[in-house]
C-alpha cells in the first residue's frame, strides 16, 4: 500500500534536512506542492536534493522541470486539466525522454474520479478522514465501498490522515494513504514519519 507525503506549501527552515531523513527512513514518494514558487525557485528547491532523491519526487507545478531533473513524475491540478490536449502532448514528449514517468491527480467527487481513472497512475481522493473541525470527510462508508469496487488499485486516501488512519484505509481498500498535517504539524516531523512507517510494518503492509 503506497505511502505518500505531500510537502508544505511554504518552505520550512531545515526542510531539506527533514526530508532527506525521511527518504533515508523509507519514503518512496514525495509530492512537492509549492504553488507560490516560481519556476526558478522550484528549480533551486529541487537542487537542494541529490540525484538519488529526485526519482522519488513528483512535482505539482512547473512540469517543464522534468527536462532538468530525473523526477518520478508530475501531478495535474484542476487548472492543468482545463487544457487536456496540451497536457497530453507535453506528457508524450516527456515519455520520449525517459520511460517510467508517471502522472497523478486529485479528485473530490465520484464523477471526477470516474473521468480521471483511466488516465492516471493513481488518484488522491479527498477528504476521507476527520482532521479538524473544518476538515470533515464527505464520503459515507457505503460510497467508499462502491468506489473501491468500481475503481480498484488506483485510489489514494487523502485528507486528515494520521497514523491511526492506516488500518481503516486498508480495510476500506484504498491503494495508499497521503499524509500532510500529521507530519508537518508534529513537533518532530521525522519521528511522526517513522511512527507511520512502523505502523505500516506492524500491519504487514509493503510500500508498493
Amino acid at each position: 500500500m503506497k505511502l505518500l507525503l505531500i510537502s508544505t506549501s511554504n518552505t520550512l527552515e531545515g526542510e531539506h534536512i527533514l526530508l532527506r531523513k525521511m527518504f533515508d527512513a523509507g519514503l518512496e514518494t514525495l509530492h512537492v506542492r509549492k504553488p507560490k514558487l516560481s519556476t526558478e525557485a522550484l528549480k533551486k528547491y529541487l537542487e537542494g536534493f541529490s540525484e538519488e532523491y529526485h526519482k522519488k519526487i513528483i512535482i505539482h507545478t512547473h512540469h517543464n522541470l522534468l527536462w532538468d531533473f530525473n523526477l518520478k513524475g508530475i501531478h495535474l491540478t484542476k487548472s492543468h486539466k482545463k487544457h487536456p490536449y496540451k497536457m497530453w502532448a507535453q506528457h508524450q514528449l516527456f515519455k520520449l525522454r525517459r520511460k517510467g514517468i508517471i502522472r497523478t491527480t486529485s479528485c473530490s467527487s465520484l464523477s471526477s474520479l470516474a473521468e480521471s481513472y483511466a488516465e492516471f497512475e493513481y488518484i488522491m481522493l479527498s477528504p476521507i478522514f476527520a482532521g479538524t473541525q473544518e476538515h470533515r470527510p464527505t464520503f459515507s462508508r457505503g460510497t467508499l465501498d462502491t468506489i473501491m469496487t468500481k475503481f480498484p488499485k488506483k485510489v489514494i486516501a487523502r485528507g486528515g490522515a494520521n497514523v491511526n488512519s492506516i488500518e481503516k484505509a486498508r480495510e476500506i481498500g484504498f491503494s495508499g494513504v497521503a499524509f500532510h498535517n500529521a507530519i508537518w504539524h508534529h513537533q518532530d516531523p521525522v519521528q511522526a514519519f517513522e511512527d507511520i512507517m512502523n505502523r505500516y510494518k506492524e500491519l504487514g503492509l509493503s510500500l508498493d
